[in-house]
């Protein structure tokens, strides 16, 4: 039976969709509250929600920060992130930073932005000063014109399932000011490190203790029983045999062999890995090398975000030895920002089966790794510069981000340290992938709490107000 609970949703992107609303969260909140979504998608990117009659949708749009807000925000992002470098001894921080923006303004702002960061960086309290000064220069008809949405909507509780877009500030002031608890999430691995906290909620859910304890060294401001953890739905989907197939059905579905073995190849975004088509290519031109009766098939699962034509020349070459599963998203015609990007229900359930049929998965440092280890399957990880880097990107850069240091000694991944070992140790992953990555489900469960199918409930439980 119902009580008096309303929780308002605020789904700014496609992202929260994939790992939240197609989750358990909202059967379960559904049980025990009214739901009310809040959002700036297109009402399709919800329609495979299964209670979705029962969820009233109000859409909004983003606003624009004045100047003031975006100078000081930026200010205390930049000082966050030379803070931050420094806690850690972790130059690789400061490349969260954009040091060429595009824009005349947007360069201007950012020089002195950078200026105002170092000064501040100098003393903590200077950076709580410009955020609150960010805070509360924020236009006062953006928080007036959200205050009358949720006064109108009346929730009880105010859920925000991304907590990296400053425009849902002025929605938390108005919440704030409403009396209602704000509840965020920080929706991946990491995001902490990176100074982009651009909301202020009651409470912050996070993945482990791990990352409890990363919140706390870098906002120390922020009350140790704010910050609770919860685990994250994204890997509950995996322990849902109800969307697993049979390898034969997957093949005849997606024109695979099932008598072959198959290799993921997890593709990255542009900025992440610039030189995934060369990297496709070298696992592709190792495979090759097999004899044709033990080849193994790749499977090529682009990112959701990089629909581009860089893999076009590889996949060409090798179409007897890659076949790429398309991600099955949502671009609305109107809006082409990765934001707007939504997820089919679908999709979840190929990732799923990708991970239970596949021997392994390649990739450059991707929870990828994570999802494989719901089967117990290993991740190899992309760790070599390829030849001809035109650009100042490197591997060294990527495994040195904050996020990795959570690896330790632990055995965890396979590494591919350049393209000749590729074969030795591909042939290792299909004959004795027992014997690789040994601690990979020690990592797994220092970065994700376990149980995994208790995320949600643990989650729900925040969001239902004890009335």
């Amino acid at each position: 039976m119902k009580n008096n609970n309303k929780i308002l949703f605020v789904i700014p992107d496609g992202v929260g969709i994939r790992n939240y609303l197609f989750s358990n969260i909202v059967v379960m909140c559904i049980a025990k509250a009214n739901l009310h979504f809040y959002t700036p998608l297109n009402a399709a990117a919800f329609s495979e929600i299964d209670t979705i009659d029962k969820i009233e949708i109000t859409p909004f749009t983003f606003d624009k920060e004045n100047n003031v807000t975006r100078l000081l925000k930026e200010a205390a992002t930049y000082g966050r992130l030379l803070i931050n470098s420094k806690l850690t001894n972790n130059p690789t921080i400061l490349t969260n930073w954009n040091y060429n923006p595009i824009g005349f303004q947007r360069k201007i702002l950012n020089f002195i932005a950078q200026k105002l960061g170092v000064w501040a960086s100098k003393k903590y309290d200077r950076i709580l000063k410009f955020e609150k000064i960010a805070l509360n220069n924020w236009d006062r008809s953006c928080i007036e014109k959200h205050k009358a949405q949720i006064k109108k909507i009346n929730p009880t509780s105010l859920f925000i399932t991304h907590q990296r877009v400053s425009s849902l500030m002025p929605i938390c002031i108005a919440a704030k000011e409403l009396g209602i608890p704000v509840i965020s999430v920080i929706y991946s691995w990491d995001n902490i490190p990176k100074a982009r906290l651009a909301v202020q909620a009651d409470k912050y859910l996070v993945w482990s203790d791990y990352m409890k304890e990363e919140m706390k060294l870098y906002y120390p401001e922020i009350p140790k029983e704010k910050i609770v953890v919860t685990g994250t739905p994204q890997f509950e989907f995996y322990l849902q045999e109800n969307r697993i197939i049979s390898k034969q059905d997957f093949a005849k579905k997606y024109n695979l062999d099932a008598n072959k073995k198959w290799i993921c190849f997890s593709g990255d975004d542009v900025k992440t890995s610039p030189y995934d088509p060369d990297y496709l290519f070298d696992l592709a031109e190792s495979i090759s090398k097999i004899e044709v009766a033990n080849q193994p098939q790749i499977i090529f699962r682009r990112c959701p975000i990089d629909f581009t034509d860089r893999y076009d020349e590889v996949l060409s070459q090798f179409k007897d030895v890659i076949f790429s599963i398309d991600p099955i998203w949502s671009v609305p015609k109107d809006n082409l920002s990765w934001g707007a990007y939504f997820p089919k229900l679908e999709d979840i359930s190929m990732q799923v089966n990708l991970a239970k049929h596949c021997e392994f998965v390649v990739n450059l440092g991707s929870t990828m790794a994570f999802d494989f280890s719901v089967f117990n399957k290993p991740c190899f990880y992309l760790n070599y510069d390829v030849e001809n880097i035109k650009s100042n990107w490197s591997v060294k850069t990527i495994y040195n981000y904050q996020h990795f240091k959570s690896i330790n000694d632990l055995d965890v991944v396979i590494w591919l340290n350049n393209k000749n070992e590729i074969i030795q140790k591909v042939n290792l992953g299909l004959n004795h992938a027992d014997l690789l990555a040994k601690q990979k489900q020690l990592w797994f469960q220092k970065v994700v709490k376990h149980p995994l199918d208790k995320a949600s409930s643990l989650i729900a439980e925040q969001l239902i107000i004890k009335m």
